[in-house]
């Protein structure tokens, strides 16, 4: 390959990794609306109806995803995030005129199927332009897209909601507006800076796997072991993440007796310091493990236990501790979300796979998001929210079992980037 094709496809993978990058950051400036309404003066939603819209919009979600991961796969990743980026914004945006709980209902489900369609697509496209010994380093800076995506989102929504300068009249209901808006741009953007694949920018292909038959099916893709354990761990991992991203806040005015503001932004340092736990968690896994995930993830998961288990002591020991443990949990949680869910199941697949497969663990992981409201809610009632933790602790350990079983597995044991057709393809950029 020549300079010229070089410098292509270096510029096209720059900015297929930016747009994208961009892309999801901006779902995430619609996805946390409802813990952005649990803050916001005026609003007011109870437990039950908090948790009603964090379910109804969980069970939604899960059906995108396998939904996004058929549609990746047969028409492109382009097509997908385009669909599901302005399903998302017009469904916030109409949200301003929802009056009634049921009308919250019924956008928060479309808003769902929309957001489901982002994370498939977008790591499919990112499975495209770089190869396999790469994509660890690429997906864990990518990762920063949804850790500080969601300190944005609620940074923004809290603004919108109280400045004069943005139709002051609509109340908190303002928060719906901007990030709709930010979205649909962001989403048209992406559209027109991509391609789904390099022969679409009139360059040779990855590798010689991307030229297989395109064939794919739901059950080739769920009988692979690696994809069974992943979806199994992560189903409980992602009921952990949600159940803290969305009722830490509410943790810590209940039991620490922080005020509204400091409890939002005390909860904020979870999203922030978990783009750090993906960067070093794939650091740790290439570095010391042979490209081993597992292990990693299992570790990073046990200690995730014994944070939970001294959760409640620590935060008796002042804003400093709390704060300190509530950034070691990020770290904990973000870094085995990034190396497994992303990297190890892009590892365990064929590329013509990558979007059932992402779909289908990332559908497992949702339909725990989809069950944490409750089960937080109902135990909170039962046994108080200072002990909200031990029931972290559970999630944690399990999902650290999980992992643990395939200690010694890798998926990069044979040369799974044998046949690269590139091999005069620049260093990675982001490396």
């Amino acid at each position: 390959m020549d300079r010229k094709q070089q410098a292509r496809y270096s510029h096209w993978r720059t900015s297929v990794f930016s747009s994208s990058w961009l892309l999801y950051a901006g779902y995430y400036l619609c996805r946390k609306d409802v813990k952005i309404l649990q803050m916001l003066p005026g609003a007011d939603p109870s437990l039950g109806e908090v948790a009603n819209l964090l379910f109804v919009f969980g069970l939604a979600y899960t059906i995108g995803q396998f939904f996004a991961g058929i549609l990746a796969d047969m028409k492109g990743s382009r097509i997908t995030a385009l669909i599901g980026g302005l399903i998302s914004a017009v469904s916030t945006a109409a949200m301003v005129l929802g009056h009634t709980h049921r009308s919250l209902l019924i956008l928060q489900m479309l808003n769902g199927l929309g957001q489901g369609c982002g994370f498939p697509a977008l790591a499919k496209l990112l499975s495209s332009w770089f190869d396999r010994r790469e994509r660890s380093t690429v997906v864990a800076w990518w990762s920063a897209s949804y850790s500080l995506g969601g300190v944005v989102a609620t940074g923004l929504a809290a603004w919108c909601a109280t400045t004069p300068l943005l139709f002051p009249a609509l109340g908190w209901k303002r928060s719906y507006l901007l990030p709709s808006v930010l979205l649909a741009a962001l989403t048209i953007y992406f559209y027109l800076t991509t391609r789904d694949e390099p022969e679409d920018a009139g360059l040779p292909p990855l590798s010689v796997e991307d030229q297989g038959p395109a064939k794919s099916s739901w059950r080739i893709v769920i009988r692979r072991p690696e994809i069974q354990t992943i979806a199994a761990m992560y189903f409980f991992l992602k009921m952990t993440r949600y159940a803290l991203l969305f009722w830490l806040p509410l943790y810590l005015v209940q039991t620490v007796h922080y005020s509204d503001v400091l409890a939002g932004s005390t909860s904020s340092l979870f999203e922030i310091f978990g783009f750090v736990g993906a960067v070093l968690a794939t650091y740790i896994s290439n570095r010391y493990f042979q490209a081993r995930r597992y292990p990693v993830a299992a570790i990073m998961l046990f200690a995730l236990g014994f944070m939970s288990l001294m959760e409640p002591l620590v935060s008796t020991m002042g804003w400093w501790a709390s704060a300190t443990s509530i950034s070691l949990m990020g770290i904990l949680i973000y870094g085995p979300d990034a190396l497994i869910v992303s990297t190890a199941v892009l590892e365990s697949v064929p590329h013509r796979e990558a979007g059932r497969a992402l779909a289908f663990v990332n559908g497992v992981g949702s339909i725990g998001q989809m069950f944490s409201p409750y089960l937080v809610t109902r135990f909170a009632h039962h046994y108080g929210w200072d002990n909200l933790f031990n029931l972290l602790l559970v999630t944690s350990l399990v999902s650290a079992g999980i992992m643990a079983r395939k200690w010694n597995h890798s998926n990069l044991d044979s040369d799974l980037s044998s046949g690269n057709a590139l091999p005069s393809l620049p260093e990675n950029e982001f490396a």
